[in-house]
């Protein structure tokens, strides 16, 4: 025969184990979380990559600082983006061929930007050339941003997992110190 006191401690068990899971599931998550920050730091310090002065009057916080961590990426990002202007890629007329050296088209005197009619195959006019050294700078503008970007997304996104990780640590504390059935008496029953 059973006493009533048994089936409440068999009862204890599965609530207990999974609040272990819980907490080792947690632990996993601050681990991950702190890996990934430092495995992206380590990617953008082994680039060697220094945030450029906005302005010689202005040159900004984190001027002259290696990118390693959101705070610089942000930083060389926004500077790209001053020093590349408001100009986009497609903003750029697509005369010219992929050496920028020659077009690549017949162009009419409209669509030209020295005004004047070109034919394929001939080299650049300096108007042109220079509207395509502003097209490739404007891509690789574009390309820097994003990456300096997404490791920006990497940094916050390794910070919300280790968070989450501790809320799941502290919940499994709460649970695992919490589960334990209460006799009439008023003290906790052992397990």
């Amino acid at each position: 025969m059973t006493t009533s006191a048994e089936p409440a401690a068999r009862s204890g068990r599965l609530p207990r184990a999974l609040s272990w899971l819980v907490g080792l599931i947690g632990l996993i998550m601050v681990g991950t979380g702190i890996a990934v920050y430092a495995y992206t730091s380590a990617q953008l310090s082994s680039q060697h990559i220094t945030v450029a002065a906005l302005s010689p009057d202005n040159p900004g916080a984190l001027a002259g600082k290696e990118v390693a961590d959101p705070f610089t990426a942000m930083a060389q990002a926004n500077a790209i983006k001053h020093h590349v202007g408001d100009k986009t890629y497609a903003d750029f007329s697509s005369v010219a061929t992929s050496n920028g050296h020659t077009y690549n088209k017949d162009v009419t005197a409209d669509k030209s930007t020295d005004g004047q009619a070109h034919s394929k195959g001939d080299t650049l006019s300096e108007d042109d050339a220079i509207a395509w050294a502003g097209r490739q700078t404007a891509m690789n503008g574009s390309f820097l941003q994003a990456s300096l970007l997404t490791s920006v997304i990497a940094f916050g996104v390794s910070v919300l997992i280790a968070g989450l990780g501790l809320v799941l640590i502290v919940l499994a504390v709460i649970l695992v110190t919490g589960i334990a059935p209460k006799p009439r008496g008023g003290a906790p029953a052992r397990l």
